[in-house]
Order: structure tokens, then C-alpha cells, then sequence
């Protein structure tokens, strides 16, 4: 039996996997804080008497504008919801975009390390 070196430096090669590793855990962590971050933001309320993007109920703005208090104060509130819920969901647009990225790009190592290896089981064996 004859000891053969590797082809290639398995420093490098392990260094590679790591930060391969480390890159889809970051993508997927990330996605989730946008994700939680686009939540917070959404629960917050744009103003007295107003609702939130994610709870857009402005009852208060409506029963005093039906009171005769104020006028336009639902319209306000309203304009005000619509204007605040665009970054809102684009965060929570882009935190989904980054988790689901993340796990492509881990299956796709996954692939790849079982093709280099030799492994695949199904259909591409036959």
C-alpha cells in the first residue's frame, strides 16, 4: 500500500469550508434580525391616535373626527400608515430574501460536497 499526499493543500481547502460555513450562517442570521427589525419597526405607532403599519386600526382618529374635534385626522393618520409601511415590509422582505438564500446556498454545498466525494445516492448513481 503506497501513501499518497493530497492534491491540494487541505489547509486552504478546510480554510474554504469554514468561511463557506460561516458565510450561510451569517446570510441567515442576518436575515433574521432584518426580519425581527422590520417587526419592531412595524409595531411601533406614526403617531397619537394612530395605528401602525402592521396594526393600521386608527379608531381614536376616526371616533374623534366623527366627534367633530379635529378633521382629516383618520386621513392623516392613514397617509401617515401607508408612508411608513414601504420600509417596513421591505425589511422584512429582504430578511426573508437573506434566510432563504442562506439555505440555498447551504444545499448547494451540501450538493457539491457529496458530488466531490462520490456520494450521491437516487438517480445520479444509476
Amino acid at each position: 500500500m503506497e501513501v499518497r499526499d493530497s492534491p491540494g493543500n487541505s489547509t486552504v481547502d478546510i480554510n474554504q469550508e469554514l468561511s463557506q460555513r460561516r458565510g450561510w450562517i451569517l446570510t441567515i442570521a442576518v436575515g433574521f434580525a432584518f426580519y425581527i427589525l422590520g417587526f419592531v419597526i412595524g409595531m411601533k405607532t406614526v403617531g397619537p391616535l394612530c395605528g401602525s403599519p402592521l396594526l393600521p386600526q386608527s379608531s381614536a382618529a376616526e371616533e374623534a373626527d366623527i366627534q367633530m374635534r379635529t378633521t382629516g385626522l383618520a386621513a392623516e393618520c392613514y397617509r401617515n400608515i401607508d408612508a411608513a409601511s414601504v420600509p417596513v415590509w421591505i425589511l422584512m422582505a429582504l430578511g426573508i430574501g437573506l434566510v432563504l438564500t442562506g439555505v440555498a446556498v447551504r444545499i448547494v454545498g451540501i450538493r457539491r460536497s457529496f458530488a466531490r466525494s462520490g456520494t450521491l445516492t437516487g438517480a445520479a448513481q444509476d
